[in-house]
């Protein structure tokens, strides 16, 4: 049986995903909007990976890693063609190499999917996963190649979905003053967030230390604490979960759809359109109806349904077509 708090919660998520990548296609990151976007992505995306690692089963991995590598294939050529209806001329490599854009994430998945189970062999997983995500940042090659930097700036988040997920959740919907908890969180949050000002690369996780022109120590600092902020985000979502608008709920069944399809009506949109006006509030207020309607309309049950049954039937091809060639090669 379905959990309608962690439903609602998804739900919630998947339109700030939406609702973030409206603002960045339509107004960018100006006075503006930078301090509503700086806030979505400060917890927005370490949230939805914390559920990601929640729903994390172990079983079946390898059919689970060629899922998400097909769903990930298979978009970014989607949205190549789709690009290059705009743009003429396209690097190939560039495509091949980095994740378009929002598909990032699965490939997250497929990384996440393989290494947690290892890491939950370990005595402390979560601990080498921080050590890990703040590691990362010392690497000498750009980070944005093949999502590495995303992959382990937020694989801690992944891994206590996994290992402390459901017990935080379960505590977190039986306290008594949820309210006072999430004010208090989402003020740590707001707090921090107006003493540090990071650059909003720093939010994409997707840059090394020397990328982001930092020291290393005064980078894993930052890092650190911009993990602490995730984390206080994860707390407000959590103890007030339960208590979201029911609205939501369908958003949070549905996904799927929503996450992979908003990216062609977001760039179709803005390549055919402009926003209606230069009040920066009205701009945001006219963002917020674009998600709700793009939410909407991508929240049908048959859109998610249709991807995810194709993508499992090709999924079975591929692994029938891999046992059939390693056996016939013994």
């Amino acid at each position: 049986m379905r959990d309608s708090s962690l439903d609602k919660a998804k739900g919630l998520l998947i339109f700030l995903v939406v609702f973030g990548h409206v603002l960045e296609r339509f107004i960018g990151w100006t006075t503006s909007s930078s301090a509503l976007l700086t806030f979505i992505y400060s917890f927005h995306m370490p949230a939805f990976i914390f559920i990601s690692g929640l729903l994390f089963k172990n079983k079946n991995l390898f059919e689970k890693a060629v899922f998400f590598t097909v769903l990930a294939v298979v978009f970014q050529f989607f949205y190549f063609c789709f690009e290059s209806v705009w743009t003429i001329h396209q690097y190939w490599l560039g495509w091949i190499i980095k994740p378009y854009w929002i598909l990032w994430y699965l490939w997250g998945m497929v990384a996440w999917s393989l290494l947690t189970p290892l890491l939950m062999k370990t005595h402390y997983p979560l601990l080498i996963a921080v050590c890990s995500s703040l590691a990362i940042g010392l690497s000498p090659w750009n980070n944005y190649l093949f999502s590495m930097g995303r992959i382990f700036v937020f694989l801690p988040f992944f891994v206590a979905g996994a290992c402390y997920g459901k017990s935080l959740f379960g505590y977190f919907q039986t306290i008594r003053y949820p309210l006072c908890i999430t004010l208090i969180s989402l003020m740590v949050v707001l707090a921090l967030l107006a003493w540090l000002q990071p650059h909003h690369y720093w939010l994409y996780g997707s840059l090394s230390y020397q990328q982001l022109q930092i020291d290393p120590v005064k980078g894993m600092l930052l890092r650190l604490l911009l993990l602490c902020i995730a984390s206080c985000g994860i707390i407000a979502l959590v103890s007030y979960a339960s208590r979201l608008p029911n609205i939501f709920r369908g958003l949070g069944e549905n996904t799927l759809a929503i996450y992979l399809l908003h990216g062609f009506l977001i760039i179709l949109l803005a390549k055919l359109s402009m926003l209606p006006t230069q009040n920066p509030m009205l701009s945001v207020a006219w963002c917020l109806f674009i998600s709700t309607l793009l939410c909407a309309i991508l929240k049908a049950k048959v859109l998610s349904k249709i991807i995810q049954d194709t993508a499992m039937y090709i999924t079975q091809l591929l692994i029938k077509a891999g046992h059939y060639f390693y056996k016939s090669f013994l």
